[in-house]
């Protein structure tokens, strides 16, 4: 799930930087940055603010492929997330019925 998080923040901060017109970053590059640096900390705050998980992503006609495509990505990593956190769920509850506290 982790992993999944991760996943989510880095293709966010592509995202934005790909609308911006600059050259983005890779998803393994997401956490390796100089954390002294304000203009780095404040981006990637703002990539994880982008997408909030318990809205849908809009999908805008006149947008470009490359943007389109790194939206269906962070969507499919939402999906993901829900799924963990179903089976997470659902493991505590059958754990709760199988070994009663």
């Amino acid at each position: 799930m982790l992993f999944l998080f991760h996943r989510k923040m880095a293709l966010q901060l592509q995202y934005l930087e790909l609308k911006a017109k600059k050259t983005p970053t890779p998803i393994a590059q997401f956490l390796r940055f100089d954390w002294s640096d304000a203009k780095a900390r404040n981006s990637r705050k703002e990539a994880f603010l982008l997408f909030p998980m318990l809205y849908g992503i809009p999908f805008e006609e006149g947008e470009r492929e490359d943007l389109q495509q790194i939206k269906f990505k962070i969507k499919r990593s939402h999906i993901g997330i829900y799924f963990c956190l179903i089976v997470f769920i659902s493991l505590g509850v059958l754990s709760e019925k199988i070994l009663p506290a």
